[in-house]
């Protein structure tokens, strides 16, 4: 009966998100000890996950759901392949990250120093005529008494 229910597709959305997280860390709890037959029920059952039982409910998902469905599929991964989660991100978010940093030194490099005048330019206007405004107000007031 235990195993017809393990294998059964979950009921609910909750009951999905429930039953795959107990799958990754039960997983997590004896991956060192998996050999070829393990791995390969793993990598079935997180197929159903992965796709199967998701699509089913994937249109009630939450942002909140997403994030966590999202980590638990990296966390999977990365107990799979022995590799952190760290370096995991690390190395799909790296040509990201160096593309965003390219861009910010041909920024600060390019346009930064004229930017800054800009700033500097309205940061004046403005304070000029936040003085005038109060030179103004103060005459207005020592006018009418």
């Amino acid at each position: 009966m235990l195993w017809l229910f393990a294998c059964s597709a979950p009921i609910s959305k909750e009951d999905y998100l429930d039953r795959f997280e107990r799958f990754v860390e039960r997983v997590e709890n004896n991956h060192k000890k998996y050999g070829k037959k393990d791995w390969e029920w793993a990598d079935e059952k997180f197929e159903k996950y992965n796709w199967e039982w998701y699509l089913e409910y994937r249109d009630d998902f939450t942002i909140e759901d997403q994030l966590k469905i999202k980590g638990l599929i990296i966390k999977y991964h990365a107990l799979k392949n022995k590799t952190s989660v760290g370096d995991m991100l690390r190395d799909l978010f790296k040509d990201d990250v160096n593309k965003i940093g390219d861009k910010i030194e041909k920024y600060v490099d390019e346009d930064l120093d004229e930017d800054l005048d800009k700033i500097i330019d309205g940061a004046t206007e403005i304070g000029d005529s936040a003085i005038k405004a109060m030179e103004d107000a103060v005459r207005k007031i020592d006018e009418s008494f």
